[in-house]
């Protein structure tokens, strides 16, 4: 038996490459290939924007900034990570359906955990030595820094940073699983058919979406202590399993109806007049904050663009993208060793950069292509060709695992 394929991205979801599905009856998703390729990539442009965003004090800032790099780290944030677990649910449906539990579980576990563990205990505790002794000035050996502080960053939950992804994800893969084996125990709610025929015609259950977002920030409001920042040393973060909870619902009912695939290629009409409305709500209230209807409807508009917005992208990539590219399957599977590598890589080329007097759009580049250089030689040739590394930072015991 084949085992299901875990998507190499740079927060990895499941999906069918063209290469699995040569070698099975699954359908080829080419422009999941596509998607999942630009969608890492834009991953280290968020990063790289953020150093000099005008707005966000990031790990490393740059003293010269603009408002271009702001908006760019906006726009690419609001519809980036909701489209990821779209098809991350989608694609772990349909792993449960064709091979079960127990080898999804067994699955999952080496191509997420392994590496997960495998950055945060190496390429993450160099990340935090270099902010530890470069950043924050505090000169020391590493053995110090291994012996006595990085513990209390480990407690702190400093070492997650980008591998939040993965935690997360093997949450959601729980929630997936629970709803596989309950699905069979639950009444056929005959009744509810109409209301799900409703908000499924022209996707207006997108509407709903951000109802997840209320929810948080009223939790928020009212146990701050559990539900700012992570817990239990930076495995939970409550904030993100809340936020995107329901993209994943919807990846993995996408998968079990046929009818809502069909609505979900394409866009409706009602949404290319809400997106603009819902832009203008939130800059409109964008200073509104406490617990009162201009903040609430704030925190839902914001939401609104996100659902969209990643609705918006599904569709395009599905419509320009469904082709076979082999440039596009190579950054496939490249894309899970750039995402693990391209954190700590942005941070040095970023801090590397900042007494430079050069224009910051040319350090900006600098630091991109420097970056993926470095991840994509890593990937090329050392994961690819190294067993033990390709295990150890992608998961998989063969190359054609």
């Amino acid at each position: 038996m084949n085992s299901p394929s875990v998507l190499s991205a740079v927060e990895p979801v499941e999906v069918c490459t063209a290469s699995d599905s040569s070698r099975s009856s699954a359908p080829r998703f080419y422009y999941m290939d596509s998607m999942r390729s630009i969608l890492m990539m834009l991953g280290v442009v968020l990063h790289g924007a953020l150093i000099y965003s005008a707005t966000d004090h990031w790990i490393v800032s740059d003293s010269h900034n603009s408002i271009f790099f702001s908006l760019l780290d906006s726009v690419i944030h609001v519809f980036r990570m909701p489209t990821f677990f779209i098809i991350a649910g989608f694609f772990s449906m349909m792993s449960l359906q064709k091979y079960g539990i127990k080898v999804f579980t067994q699955v999952r576990l080496v191509r997420i955990v392994v590496p997960l563990l495998s950055t945060a205990l190496i390429v993450n505790t160099l990340e935090l030595y270099f902010r530890t002794t470069v950043l924050h000035h505090e000169p020391m050996s590493l053995g110090h820094f291994l012996a006595r502080v990085l513990p209390q960053l480990w407690l702190s939950g400093q070492w997650v940073s980008h591998l939040w992804f993965l935690l997360t994800l093997l949450q959601f893969f729980a929630v997936g699983i629970s709803l596989f084996l309950l699905a069979g125990y639950l009444p056929k709610w005959t009744q509810m058919r109409p209301l799900v025929a409703g908000i499924r015609k022209n996707c207006y259950f997108l509407l709903l979406i951000p109802c997840a977002d209320l929810v948080w920030n009223v939790a928020a409001k009212i146990a701050p202590n559990i539900f700012h920042g992570s817990l239990c040393c930076g495995l939970l973060n409550l904030e993100d399993f809340i936020t995107f909870l329901p993209y994943f619902l919807l990846g993995l009912w996408l998968f079990k109806d046929k009818t809502l695939q069909d609505e979900f290629h394409r866009i409706a009409r009602w949404e290319w007049g809400m997106l603009p409305l819902a832009v203008l709500v939130h800059y409109l209230e964008e200073n509104a904050h406490g617990f009162n209807t201009e903040s609430l409807l704030r925190i839902y508009s914001f939401g609104v663009i996100c659902a969209l917005a990643s609705h918006i992208c599904y569709v395009l990539f599905y419509r320009f993208m469904n082709r076979d590219s082999r440039v596009f399957r190579y950054l496939s599977d490249a894309s899970y060793s750039i995402y693990l590598f391209h954190h700590i890589c942005v941070v040095i080329f970023g801090y590397l950069l900042l007494s430079s007097t050069i224009a910051i759009g040319y350090k900006f580049l600098a630091v991109e292509i420097a970056t993926f250089a470095v991840t994509l030689s890593l990937h090329h040739f050392l994961i690819l060709r190294i067993p033990v590394l390709r295990f150890l930072f992608n998961g998989k015991k063969t190359a054609r695992s």
